[in-house]
């Protein structure tokens, strides 16, 4: 007899296991297929203010990564466009003019000064609906009425600053494109291989690099628009709160450990061991911020 104090789909393991093989398999398969659960659920982690937080942003994420997605196809159909006259003009893979790969492949790759010019402009738009819909979210949360409004001067430092910071992209894109192009030139790659390579290329960046592009500009219009709104609205005490973006596979255990530490509003929070104004504070560097869903919410000051 199976001990009561074993749960059900314990029990029925137990009882699997004094079965033939086959007939064992069968009682998996059912426990599997039924959604058997333990009689105890297991007690979930998951911040549900910090999942609220995540999906107040996840619009302007779709939006920053459309943008930036609309970029990177410009730069790739120019590419392709490249390839295209290339072979048109040419009967080989060398051109006519004695390029060798490394040189041709540089000729054959967009400009990477008028994608320079066209991911800000592209971002901007959603930049300042951020920032408007992050400065108002908090407002609400504190109960002002009033309308949260940025300064023409504080929403365009923030938009030139992440252009700044997003300044070295596109020529990362652009050497990882020429690198390609030269490889498919060296391994002797006709037209519809060379396309299909470079295609390869700009789609596996869509999936990282635009998405990285995207989590990271959304969470620093946030943070950013909902420190000035704090400021404006009187608060005296912030806290920090650990994102539970679905995204995020590996948080960072600095941030994870971070979760609930208050600060007077003029102080930064210790990420372990960084001082950080706020969650996607640009002061901190790169691997604080990218791909950082993290918050900071208003608090009473601690008793």
């Amino acid at each position: 007899m199976i001990a009561e104090k074993f749960n059900p789909i314990e029990r029925a393991l137990i009882a699997a296991a004094q079965m033939a093989p086959s007939q064992s398999r069968q009682i998996i398969k059912l426990i599997c297929e039924s959604g058997m659960t333990m009689t105890k659920p297991v007690e979930s982690k998951v911040s549900v203010e910090g999942a609220a937080h995540y999906e107040k942003r996840r619009k302007f994420i779709d939006r920053m990564k459309s943008a930036t997605d609309r970029v990177i196809d410009y730069a790739k159909h120019e590419t392709l466009r490249n390839v295209e006259k290339h072979f048109r003009d040419n009967p080989g893979i060398a051109s006519s003019e004695g390029d060798q790969p490394d040189s041709l492949a540089k000729r054959l790759t967009f400009d990477p000064a008028q994608t320079a010019d066209e991911l800000p402009h592209a971002l901007k738009e959603v930049q300042l609906a951020a920032l408007t819909s992050a400065g108002q979210g908090l407002f609400d949360e504190v109960g002002n009425d009033n309308p949260f409004k940025l300064t023409d001067k504080q929403a365009l430092n923030f938009v030139k600053q992440r252009e700044n910071l997003l300044s070295n992209v596109p020529d990362e894109i652009h050497q990882t494109i020429m690198q390609t192009i030269q490889q498919g030139l060296e391994a002797g790659d006709g037209r519809r291989q060379l396309m299909q390579r470079i295609s390869a290329a700009f789609d596996e960046i869509g999936k990282s690099r635009a998405e990285t592009i995207a989590n990271t500009e959304t969470a620093a219009a946030f943070n950013y628009a909902r420190e000035k709104a704090m400021r404006k609205a009187g608060v005296t005490h912030k806290k920090w709160l650990h994102s539970q973006s679905p995204i995020i596979k590996e948080p960072r255990p600095t941030h994870v450990e971070a979760d609930g530490q208050v600060r007077p509003i003029d102080e930064p929070f210790d990420i372990g061991g960084v001082p950080m104004q706020r969650p996607g504070d640009e002061s901190a560097g790169p691997e604080e911020i990218i791909n950082c869903h993290c918050v900071a919410i208003p608090v009473e000051e601690p008793k």
